[in-house]
This record gives structure tokens, sequence and C-alpha cells, in this order.
């Protein structure tokens, strides 16, 4: 059985920062889907990771095959705060509780670096942007990066 290829997601906050990514963002990630990328990670921040989310759920009605997974910053304790959309096909909570709060996201992304097989990014700045550190830890770890 081939194993799952993983696609993941680093971009900017912002709307602004994020304008006209849409089609060639869907077209990359069809190319993906072709070449048998079957999972996608979302780590629901921002602007850039809200149009990757509707990007893979639009593409999911033409290829069922693919999964969506929402990848988790906090764990909440109480249980009818872990909602889950039914967009995404399950969630994974990273082994990041020892962190402070502040630094979990940037363990998330490295996290989610570290289980991904390519990643696919739209960063325009590089000041305190996590996307950019995201980008820059991906690069240290030799993955796979599409740049938008």
């Amino acid at each position: 059985m081939e194993e799952n290829k993983i696609v993941a997601f680093a971009g900017h906050r912002y709307e602004w920062q994020n304008i006209g990514v849409e089609n060639k963002l869907e077209n990359i990630l069809e190319e993906l889907i072709n070449l048998g990328y079957t999972i996608f990670y979302d780590g629901h921040y921002g602007a850039f990771d809200k149009k990757c989310r509707d990007a893979v759920v639009r593409l999911k009605s033409k290829y069922p095959q693919i999964k969506l997974y929402y990848i988790q910053t906090y764990y909440k304790h109480k249980k009818e705060d872990n909602f889950l959309s039914s967009i995404y096909d399950g969630a994974i909570y990273p082994d990041i509780e020892e962190y402070y709060f502040k630094q979990k996201i940037t363990k998330r992304n490295e996290w989610i670096v570290d289980h991904c097989d390519i990643l696919v990014c739209h960063i325009e700045e590089t000041y305190k942007s996590g996307a950019y550190k995201m980008v820059k830890y991906a690069k240290k770890c030799n993955k796979h990066i599409i740049d938008i």
C-alpha cells in the first residue's frame, strides 16, 4: 500500500497579504493531488490558512480520497470546547503541552514541518512572521517548498 503524502501550509494571517493567491493555489493543490498527495494539514491561523482550507474543501468534491486535518495548538480540557467542524477528517494535537503559551505556535509549526512532505507557502514579509520562521525551519529540514 502506498504511503500517504502530506501537504502543509504557511502564510500570512492578514487578508491584504494574501490577495490573489486563490487561483494559483487551487491549481497547485490539484497538481499535488494528481501526484499522489492525499493529506492536508491546516494550522487554522489567518487568511492564508483559510484560503488553503477552502481550496482543499472545494477539491474534496472532485477528489474524495483527500483528507483535511486540523492541527491544534492548544488542548481544550472541556470536551464541548473541542468542537471540530465537519469539513475536517480529524484533528491532531502535537505533543507540545509542556511549552509556554507563546511557544506553542512555533512548536506546532515545527511539528507540522517535521510531519509533512511538502510545504505550500505565501510569504511577503519576514519581520516577526511566524510563517517566515516556519518556512526558514522547513528549509533547514530540507523540505520541498512551493512558494506562491
